[in-house]
């Protein structure tokens, strides 16, 4: 839907701001802030702030990581103030920029033919969409990919299509790193209901058990048998009596060890409603 997500995007770089908390400040010498940036700027900003951490930490502070950051954030500022802006040095003066370096790299998951990005003639029904995986799989317009791909400050690294209608399986428990790629990139999350974690950093779950000694026996390892799970639900699902179905690739259908049914596919999270009407009229599937 090329048109809601360029309006969104429209929407959302008005919301842009960075704000300083003045009136608030705390007698402990703190004082907050909060800033909505763009997400190239945002990143860039995320792996600066880590990176002046873990220096801290190389140089023997004893801070907390939190207390790192903070003052890692302070670091950038004044090392910014020491370079010493001139604003009456006449612009014949200053001295020419060098081009700047990419410091960012986005993850980006293509959903879009490479002349979308190209040129500007595409028509209407061809612009179709890409994914930052980095930003809990934010969808961006082709001109917010195009504008990107021109930033000095940017490298975009575009993964190549795949085809989630295509049925991936292997030999054995643990799954190529094809197959892992494409259940990542069709899952998106953790597929328990309302969960946001990054599928990048999940574990891939056999929704039909594997069996270790009658491999022919359990459920394979498949794309259509395979589901991303953060390391707490997966533990959950494991130890908790919750279980799932899959009703189609990407397509999950959860009971609680109440009976409570959830439905969790691309577009979200829902309540599906009870397994049974009342109590004792049926078994309940988790007892």
């Amino acid at each position: 839907m090329p048109d809601q997500v360029a309006d969104a995007l429209e929407k959302s770089a008005d919301k842009r701001h960075v704000t300083f908390d003045t009136q608030q400040a705390s007698y402990d010498g703190t004082m907050g802030l909060e800033a909505s940036l763009e997400i190239p700027d945002a990143l860039a900003l995320a792996a600066a702030v880590k990176s002046g951490a873990e220096h801290l930490a190389r140089l023997g502070s004893t801070d907390t990581a939190d207390g790192r950051r903070a003052t890692a954030l302070g670091d950038l500022a004044r090392r910014q103030l020491t370079i010493g802006f001139d604003q009456d040095t006449p612009a014949s003066e200053v001295p020419a920029q060098r081009p700047s370096t990419p410091v960012t790299q986005i993850v980006l998951h293509a959903h879009l033919s490479a002349d979308a990005i190209t040129h500007h003639d595409v028509t209407h029904g061809q612009e179709m969409s890409g994914r930052i995986e980095q930003a809990s799989q934010r969808v961006l317009s082709v001109e917010q990919i195009r504008a990107w791909c021109g930033r000095p400050d940017v490298t975009v690294v575009v993964k190549p299509i795949i085809d989630l209608r295509e049925r991936l399986e292997c030999k054995g428990y643990e799954p190529t790193e094809k197959i892992r790629e494409h259940v990542i990139v069709r899952d998106g999350t953790c597929v328990f209901p309302w969960c946001g974690r990054n599928a990048r950093h999940a574990d891939l779950d056999h929704v039909v058990p594997y069996d270790h000694d009658h491999p022919d026996r359990g459920g394979p390892t498949s794309t259509d048998n395979l589901a991303a799970l953060c390391r707490r639900h997966h533990r959950l699902k494991t130890h908790g009596r919750w279980r799932y179905e899959t009703t189609e690739p990407g397509v999950f259908v959860w009971t609680s060890p109440l009976g409570w049914t959830y439905l969790r596919d691309r577009t979200g999270s829902r309540p599906l409603g009870r397994a049974w009407t009342e109590p004792g009229t049926a078994q309940p599937p988790d007892s």
